[in-house]
C-alpha cells in the first residue's frame, strides 16, 4: 500500500486540500527509486530528505523531531538496514550491520530505543537496539512473520503484526522483554499498521475485513474497532497528529488527512503516476 505526490510547492500540481498544522514525513517515487520527503499538512513547505539512488522509506521521528530513522538498501549493502539522518536529510547515518534485512524501524517515546524488524533468524521478528544502534535485543521468537513495531506512547508496550495464526493479526506484547503476548484484532481478515493514538487509548489500523483495506481505529485493548474510510477504496498505513485530533493515511496513490471520526477527509498530495506512502507525523506540532 503506498501512494502520490505532486504540489504547487513543488511545482508539479495544486494541493487538494488543508490538512491543518503539522509536518509529515513519508516515502514517495516521484524521483524514481523511494526517497523520503517532508511537507506540511497543510499541503506547503515540500522538502526531499534523501537523494541516494537507492530505496529509502519508512521513516520514524525521534521524539524530539530532531532526527528521523529510516531503512535504505543504498550501497555498500543491496539489503535494507536501519540508517538514522537528521531532520533536514543531513549526517546519515548507519546504525545497522546485519548480513540479512534489517526494516521498520519505530522510535520509543523516550527517544533512547528504536525497534525494528530483522530477517537475520530467517523470518521477521522483532529487535529493538539503543537509538545508536547498539545493544541490539530480539523481543519476538515465531515461525510466522512478525513485523510493523508501534510503541506505546508510554514506552511500555509494543503493538506489532504477526502472521502466526495463519492471518495477519495485530498483537501487543511488553516493550522490554516481549512477554504478555495478546492478539487484539482476532479477525479472519488481514490487519496491518498499528498506530497508537498520543494518548495510548486507541489504536488505529487498516483490514480488508469489508470489501477491501479500510481504516479502522479500536480500543487499545481491542474492542469497539470502528471502521472509517470506505471500504471499496484501499487505504492503509495510518499515523495520527501530534495533537491527537486527526489521522493520516495513504488512499490510491496519495497521502490524506481526516478527523479522528473520520469526518472531513482531505487530500494533500496529488500525482498520477507517482507514488507516495508510510505517512508518518512529526511528534511536536
Amino acid at each position: 500500500m503506498a501512494l502520490a505526490l505532486a504540489l504547487s510547492a513543488c511545482g508539479t500540481g495544486e494541493q487538494s486540500g488543508n490538512g491543518g498544522p503539522g509536518r509529515i514525513a513519508y516515502q514517495t517515487t516521484r524521483y524514481g527509486a523511494l526517497d523520503i520527503v517532508a511537507i506540511d499538512a497543510s499541503g506547503r513547505n515540500f522538502k526531499r530528505l534523501t537523494t541516494h539512488l537507492g530505496d529509502d522509506g519508512w521513516p520514524t521521528w525521534s521524539p524530539d523531531t530532531l532526527h528521523i530513522a529510516f531503512q535504505s538498501d543504498r550501497a555498500p549493502t543491496t539489503r535494507f538496514q536501519i540508517y538514522v539522518m537528521n531532520s533536514d536529510g543531513s549526517n546519515v547515518t548507519r546504525l545497522t550491520y546485519d548480513t540479512s534485512t534489517d526494516i521498520m524501524p519505530a522510535w520509543s517515546p523516550d527517544g533512547s530505543k528504536i525497534a525494528f524488524v530483522s530477517k537475520r533468524d530467517g523470518n521477521g521478528e522483532i529487535y529493538v537496539m539503543d537509538a545508536n544502534g547498539q545493544n541490539q535485543q530480539r523481543l519476538t521468537t515465531s515461525p510466522g512473520e512478525d513485523g510493523q513495531p508501534a510503541w506505546s506512547p508510554d514506552g511500555s508496550k509494543i503493538a506489532f503484526v504477526t502472521d502466526r495464526e495463519g492471518n495477519s493479526e495485530i498483537y501487543v506484547m511488553n516493550a522490554a522483554d516481549g512477554t504478555g503476548l495478546v492478539n487484539l484484532t482476532n479477525n479472519p481478515g488481514t490487519d496491518w499498521g498499528p498506530a497508537w493514538s498520543r494518548d495510548g487509548t486507541k489504536i488505529a489500523f487498516y483490514s480488508n475485513r469489508e470489501i477491501d483495506f479500510a481504516i479502522w481505529v479500536m480500543n487499545s485493548d481491542g474492542s469497539n474497532p470502528v471502521r472509517l474510510t470506505d471500504p471499496a477504496i484501499q487505504a492503509g498505513l495510518p499515523d495520527w497528529s501530534a495533537d491527537n485530533t486527526r489521522i493520516a493515511y495513504e488512499q490510491d496513490g496519495d497521502l490524506w488527512v481526516m478527523n479522528v471520526d473520520g469526518s472531513h477527509k482531505v487530500r494533500i498530495t496529488v500525482g498520477p503516476a507517482i507514488v507516495d506512502g508510510v505517512p508518518r507525523w512529526r511528534p511536536i506540532q
